[in-house]
């Protein structure tokens, strides 16, 4: 008998130790967020009594806004947003398009004078004395960095957004109280002959056109065919195209391909097809060539003044205007 009431009393007092123990196991889980409710819950006396509702998620939450983009500002292009989900990833914006307002004048404010020829003893000379001037080595920073800023990419870039063709050419003539002097290059043509530009333009109306890579080649040729289907054995005038290669590794493979670059020009074009090899940033500048992956196309009068240009594929009302205007500069130039 007593061993019972022994028993049951040991019991007793486990459960009412695991009854205290339940709850301050809760008081700790919901410390710092919702205080326990320390009231004796009341005992339920209606069978017919309804059970608290609990909490149900509402339907009516509108899933989360993505943030509103800063408006860009004028001239700016609008900035592009992809999502995947509810995850927001901005593109970067292109940068604006650097180019040149039509009819411009563009080119030198004097006549350009012989390309000079250094010895390569004087280059080298010259060089070591660049490498130790702090001026020089300034200059040379601040070209790199320039160069970093404008990347083959931006110019890829500038394409895929912008297209190829940077603004339609004017109707008219850039007056000639105006107009500037074309900046001199020397090219080897495809006869093998060394001869500067200026000198090729001096004496006749020609159609000048540059470009830097094969893309190029379907601008410069549209503003070419045109040209020649009027003009082609007008001694008066003539096609001036010059290949520029600014990269020595591609200058290399260029070299390579010269046989069939003189297979797919016509021979009667050899004499003026000029290549040439090395950085023509001054000339860039001069001539208003914003993204070197375009065809340009010149207007050189008799006195190697640049009196129109265009850039990227010829549409039809350029090739009209370029015709008529090389009839009055061949009118005007007697």
């Amino acid at each position: 008998m007593h061993s019972l009431l022994g028993l049951s009393l040991r019991l007793s007092r486990t459960g009412a130790a695991r009854h205290q123990l339940y709850h301050v196991s809760r008081s700790l889980n919901t410390k710092g967020s919702v205080q326990p409710n320390t009231a004796t819950p009341a005992t339920k006396t209606d069978d017919s009594a309804q059970a608290p509702a609990t909490e149900s998620p509402s339907t009516d939450e509108k899933p989360p806004q993505p943030s509103p983009t800063k408006a860009p500002h004028a001239g700016e292009p609008e900035e592009k947003i992809e999502y995947i989900g509810n995850t927001r990833f901005p593109r970067p914006r292109p940068k604006p398009r650097r180019t040149i307002t039509p009819g411009d004048a563009v080119g030198l404010d004097a006549p350009a004078g012989k390309v000079e020829h250094t010895p390569l003893k004087a280059q080298l000379e010259q060089k070591w004395r660049d490498v130790l001037s702090p001026e020089k080595n300034l200059e040379s920073r601040a070209k790199i960095i320039r160069e970093i800023g404008e990347s083959h990419f931006q110019n890829i870039l500038d394409l895929r957004n912008n297209g190829d063709k940077l603004f339609e050419a004017p109707a008219h003539l850039i007056p000639a109280i105006k107009a500037k002097f074309l900046p001199n290059l020397e090219g080897k043509t495809l006869t093998g002959a060394n001869i500067d530009i200026v000198d090729l333009c001096r004496g006749k109306t020609t159609l000048l056109t540059v470009e830097f890579v094969k893309f190029a080649e379907k601008h410069t040729r549209s503003f070419i065919n045109v040209f020649e289907a009027t003009y082609m054995g007008n001694p008066k005038v003539q096609v001036v195209q010059v290949n520029i290669e600014e990269n020595w590794a591609k200058a290399a493979v260029l070299r390579m391909c010269m046989p069939y670059v003189r297979r797919a020009i016509p021979k009667h074009r050899h004499s003026t097809y000029l290549v040439h090899y090395g950085g023509v940033e001054s000339l860039r500048s001069n001539l208003g060539i914003a993204n070197p992956l375009i065809g340009y196309a010149f207007l050189v009068d008799s006195k190697t003044r640049v009196r129109w240009y265009a850039n990227g594929e010829a549409v039809q009302s350029e090739g009209i205007n370029m015709i008529s205007l090389t009839r009055e500069l061949m009118r005007k130039a007697k």
